[in-house]
């Protein structure tokens, strides 16, 4: 049961903005899995409302793919809080916000404001993956993780952009200073050309379930670094005090 259950999420999580069609084929292929297994669980899927087929022999996530999304995102205790928040630096610094948790290595985006006119990041929308090690929100949830848990879920880092972290010595080393200051940075290391500063929401069981981000074109960082910081680090002490 266990064993269906992951190969059944693995097959989900292939579909993405990116890639949202996918055919037996291509699932085979890409996981490693015989076609038998993989006809039968995605015919499971579109049965149970997970997927859907398009035609042509080809499949995208289902109603209840996007039911369920929208029941996480709707019942969330911190999306409605952290909105508010979010909203109140969009209008003040026009830059774009994020709210995010981790999944092992990589971080999830659950919230996103943009500005109406500015730079857009799209790789930062809710529902996408980015490696942990890379981004600012990812860099202040693996800083609670000890030395023995960062290797498990990061292994040996790989680049995203030529400035990003490539040893786990050296996002040891990062992740040493994100814990003596209290937020971090990244600074085109995810997105070339963009900086992101983030800091932790804690609940009141003391944990770090989420992280706050800001991201700005880099040519901004010296003259409103200071500004975005000083008001994100605000808006998740609010938010900490008031977790659940």
């Amino acid at each position: 049961m266990i064993d269906g259950l992951e190969r059944a999420v693995r097959m989900l999580d292939l579909f993405s903005s990116d890639t949202p069609e996918w055919t037996v084929a291509d699932v085979c292929a890409a996981l490693d899995l015989p076609k038998t297994t993989v006809w039968d669980g995605m015919q499971s899927m579109v049965d149970l409302g997970l997927l859907r087929r398009t035609g042509r022999g080809r499949y995208r996530l289902g109603w209840r793919s996007f039911q369920l999304g929208l029941r996480s995102r709707a019942t969330s205790e911190i999306s409605g809080p952290a909105w508010t928040e979010m909203r109140a630096l969009v209008d003040t610094h026009h830059q774009t916000v994020q709210l995010a948790t981790r999944y092992r290595g990589e971080v999830v985006y659950l919230e996103k404001i943009a500005p109406h006119t500015g730079v857009r990041v799209n790789a930062t929308r809710p529902g996408e993956r980015l490696p942990a090690h890379c981004t600012a929100v990812g860099k202040v949830l693996l800083a609670r993780l000890s030395p023995s848990d960062l290797r498990d879920v990061c292994g040996e880092p790989k680049p995203r952009t030529p400035r990003s972290i490539t040893t786990l010595a050296e996002l040891e080393t990062e992740l040493s200073s994100v814990r003596q200051r209290g937020y971090a940075l990244d600074v085109g290391e995810a997105v070339e050309g963009m900086c992101c500063v983030a800091a932790p929401i804690s609940n009141r069981h003391g944990d770090v379930p989420w992280a706050l981000s800001m991201s700005f074109p880099e040519h901004r960082r010296a003259s409103h670094g200071d500004a975005y910081l000083r008001d994100v680090l605000e808006a998740t002490r609010r938010l900490s005090e008031h977790a659940p």
